[in-house]
Parts: structure tokens; C-alpha cells; sequence
């Protein structure tokens, strides 16, 4: 199909051979282009506004949400457009619009993401407790080596 395109814009050309380039061409290649910028940028885009939207209107009481100001705190209380969300340990309770939430976490979700937390979180605390016995290990190393040297040299003795 492309060559068909191709030869009448060739024809198109022979005609108008002054003129340039067929616009039958540059149209094609410009839809082309328009169809691909769809495809890549816009349609993605649509896509997670309309579940951040979805995600927004199932919210309860509870739920934990991020602002587009980057500000964390758990829903106190909905009305028609607002969320009132509490923050901080001081409880402190600010009122944002729902076009304002950049993202939800389900106090459903919680339980499933927690034990992924609590396994990372005791692999850190065994890597931590083998690092301190290591340096432990090397300290009485060093206390040993140092007791031998003290020991060869005399400098460790206190004669009166």
C-alpha cells in the first residue's frame, strides 16, 4: 500500500516537478507521527489519571494518601471534593481538594506490603548484627595483638 502511495505521489511529482514534494506525502508522514505521539505519550498517561481517579473515589476513612505536595497523612474525613487528612504525630488535620491527591494506599493494602517490609527489615538487622560481630572480631584481634606486643617489647610492665 505504501508503494501504491509512493507511485501516485511520484506521478504527482512528474506533473509538478517545479513544485516540490507531493502533499499527499508530507500528510501521511505527519498522521503517522501524530498517531505514534498517541500511542507513546498520551494514551499511558490517560490511562493512570483515569486509575489515580479510580483509586480517589474508593478512598475511605483511613486510607493513607500522598499529596502532589509530597505531604503523607491518613484520611480523618471526606466530603463532596475535599479530604481532610491527618498528619504528623501531633494529629494535625489539613483539608485538601481530591484533585489534589497524588496517590492512595488502601488500608487493605497494608497487611500484603507488610510482611515484604518486615522481611527486608530483619534482612538489614541480620546484615547489621554480622557487620558488628565482625568489627567485634576485629577488635579483640587488635586487643590480642596489641597485649602481644606489649608483651615482647616490655613496655606494658610497670617495674618498681
Amino acid at each position: 500500500m505504501i508503494r501504491y502511495v509512493l507511485d501516485g505521489a511520484a506521478g504527482a511529482t512528474d506533473a509538478n516537478a517545479a513544485g516540490g514534494g507531493s502533499p499527499l506525502i508530507m500528510i501521511a508522514i505527519f498522521a503517522v507521527f501524530i498517531i505514534l505521539w498517541y500511542v507513546i505519550a498520551l494514551r499511558p498517561q490517560r490511562k493512570k489519571e483515569k486509575e489515580l481517579r479510580a483509586k480517589v473515589d474508593k478512598m475511605r476513612v483511613g486510607d493513607q494518601v500522598i499529596t502532589i505536595g509530597g505531604l503523607v497523612g491518613k484520611v480523618a474525613n471526606i466530603r463532596d471534593d475535599e479530604v481532610t487528612i491527618m498528619t504528623s504525630a501531633a494529629n494535625t488535620l489539613v483539608t485538601f481538594k481530591k484533585n489534589a491527591i497524588n496517590s492512595v494506599v488502601s488500608r487493605d493494602a497494608k497487611p500484603d506490603a507488610k510482611p515484604d517490609a518486615e522481611a527486608s527489615s530483619k534482612e538489614e538487622k541480620k546484615s547489621d548484627k554480622i557487620v558488628l560481630k565482625k568489627k567485634e572480631k576485629k577488635a579483640s584481634e587488635e586487643t590480642v595483638d596489641t597485649e602481644v606486643e606489649k608483651e615482647e617489647s616490655g613496655l606494658g610492665e610497670i617495674k618498681e
